[in-house]
């Protein structure tokens, strides 16, 4: 791990924890073990290290997808596979969780930062106009579909987390039905 990504890492922990406000950038260069004229030289602000941890993010979760589901199977099919890895990667990274759930919709997230994101989810975000052109997905807003996709995994997995980890692949399999209920035409 390179001294950005643990400048990145340490500030998502403590940011999850303790908030904005209460952690200053002192505190980060000491939980990554770094000083702040390092730091700096990577992030001249605090909010500029908080977009960057939105984008390490968000590349963590491209990198999971891994490359795009088998053409041949049924677009439910691949739909199912991606709305599980991103269950799957919350709940293997607590703190990439919290982190999003705390400044998804923050201010302090900028838009270029959304935008690039949103890059990354191109396969994603393409399996879904798909099936609004094949009339299995309503045809609504495309971003009004994101978002409530998005809001459906952050609650989902929020709750999960309280589950015992033998009931998850049951659980699964019951919220991919309900999520796929609301969405197809």
């Amino acid at each position: 791990m390179d001294k950005k990504e643990q400048i990145i890492l340490a500030a998502m922990k403590l940011l999850t924890e303790k908030g904005v406000q209460a952690t200053p950038m002192s505190a980060i260069a000491k939980a990554a073990n770094t000083g702040m004229g390092t730091i700096y030289n990577y992030f001249p602000t605090k909010e500029a290290l908080i977009n960057a941890i939105y984008l390490h993010i968000k590349g963590s979760e491209f990198h999971l997808l891994g490359t795009a589901p088998d053409e041949s199977k049924s677009l439910k099919s691949r739909f199912f596979q991606f709305y599980a890895v991103f269950v799957d990667f919350y709940l293997k990274y607590p703190y990439s969780f919290a982190f999003m759930d705390q400044f998804h919709s923050s201010p302090i997230i900028t838009e270029e930062t959304r935008e690039m994101g949103k890059a990354n989810f191109l396969p994603v975000i393409n399996l879904l106009m798909q099936g609004q052109k094949d009339g299995i997905i309503k045809e609504m807003e495309l971003e009004s579909l994101l978002q409530f996709l998005s809001g459906t995994i952050t609650t989902y997995v929020r709750w999960l987390q309280s589950q015992p980890k033998n009931k998850r692949e049951d659980l699964m399999k019951l919220q991919l039905r309900m999520v796929w209920d609301a969405i197809k035409e």
